[in-house]
């Protein structure tokens, strides 16, 4: 824990005195930061790392039983703290997941700035997933590992980019097979310290369940379903605006039944040429066996995704600004020459608090009291389908 201490204190100490970030890569691959963790049970396998308690490959059967890497990532491990670019590829996400307009908010009456890391050359920044060195730049210890189970554990400190009170995270990944079907396990639990502080935490895998099939390089033929009756406007930062829009009123944002990506999002207000990167709300929350609030499927490998969770929202986001530089993995590439991951490569289901809810009285708070315990408890389900069937292969609740 003093190592990770003293990285931290080198990281911030570079971003502070320069302006830009040394985030210390060479002396996190000697700490072991990017060693896989294999984990393995019957018919799937998945790969991690310390560094940001990172997903790094996770490999599913296709109808054929064919193994088929689905999560987008680098080769390298290295890349996911060097490379220029930070796409959050498969990392946890915290102390709050999404945007936080501005860089501050106000708790008990004082307000706390933040670290910015989004539109930092306009009047106007904001912080994205907990800042420059969020949770998926931090250095996760591991608490327990098993062949098919990792429990990641993190000490967050007051103060850090600028969130008040300390956070104790422990996250517990664990693969599963039950009746043939192939399972990634979430389940974190955070504890904060003597003092009040926020928490609204996330996983940001990329999944594109064509892998490396027929040279095919986005998700617009994948379809989609997502359990929300109606998702949040943004204004042109991507941050909520407070306004809650029904899908009925509005098409092109409506997943309440299986449909293809590429169908409506041209019409998706994300980016000026389209695109998705909104949250929609989920209703009926409720304790008890997690209800699937989302549903992804490719018809070429006949992979499905079902996604169940507790969480009040689920943000799709469309890899809008993957922009044909960053290499593919080997596991997702159609051949010996460089590939690289394309506009629209991927889907992002992100379960977690609805966005910038620290501005937003009409929000769930994310307020976590001194000394309370923050849960959360999502799952990725895989199952292989034909396209009539997709649907009836998920269970509405498990």
């Amino acid at each position: 824990i003093l190592m990770h201490a003293v990285l931290l204190v080198l990281v911030v100490a570079s971003y502070a005195a320069a302006g830009a970030v040394d985030y210390n890569c060479t002396a996190l691959a000697a700490a072991g930061a990017f060693a896989p963790i294999v984990l393995r049970a019957a018919g799937i396998e998945a790969h991690f790392l310390r560094y940001g308690a990172t997903l790094t490959h996770l490999v599913v059967p296709d109808i054929e039983g064919v193994p088929r890497d689905v999560a987008l990532g680098f080769d390298d491990p290295q890349l996911y703290c060097s490379y220029p670019q930070h796409p959050y590829f498969g990392a946890a996400i915290g102390r709050v997941a999404n945007r936080i307009g501005r860089c501050a908010f106000s708790l008990n009456g004082k307000v706390y700035s933040l670290s910015c890391n989004e539109n930092t050359n306009t009047s106007e920044p904001d912080t994205l997933h907990g800042g420059i060195i969020g949770y998926d730049r931090r250095l996760w210890d591991v608490l327990s590992v098993t062949e098919s189970s990792v429990t990641f554990t993190l000490e967050s400190p007051d103060g850090e980019m600028g969130f008040p009170g300390s956070l104790s995270i422990d996250l517990t990944y664990t693969l599963l097979n039950e009746g043939g079907h192939a399972v990634w396990d979430l389940q974190y639990t955070a504890t904060a310290g003597p003092k009040d502080t926020v928490a609204a935490l996330t996983n940001h895998a990329y999944w594109n369940l064509n892998a490396n099939v027929n040279n095919t390089g986005t998700v617009l033929e994948h379809e989609l379903l997502l359990d929300g009756g109606s998702f949040l406007q943004v204004d042109d930062h991507l941050i909520p605006t407070g306004e809650l829009i029904s899908v009925r009123n509005a098409s092109w944002m409506n997943f309440m039944g299986l449909k293809t990506i590429g169908q409506d999002i041209r019409n998706g207000t994300a980016t000026a040429t389209g695109g998705y990167d909104n949250a929609w709300i989920l209703t009926g929350l409720e304790p008890g066996p997690l209800p699937l609030r989302a549903l992804l499927y490719s018809p070429l490998t006949g992979i499905g995704m079902g996604m169940y969770t507790d969480q009040p929202s689920i943000q799709f986001y469309s890899g809008n600004f993957l922009d044909g530089t960053i290499p593919r993995k080997a596991s997702q590439s159609f051949g010996p020459d460089p590939q690289y991951y394309q506009h629209y490569g991927a889907a992002v289901l992100e379960a977690q608090a609805l966005p910038d809810a620290v501005h937003h009285p009409n929000f769930p708070s994310i307020v976590l009291p001194a000394g309370a315990v923050y849960r959360q408890h999502t799952r990725y389900d895989f199952r292989a389908a034909g396209s009539d069937d997709v649907m009836s292969a998920f269970p509405s609740r498990v």
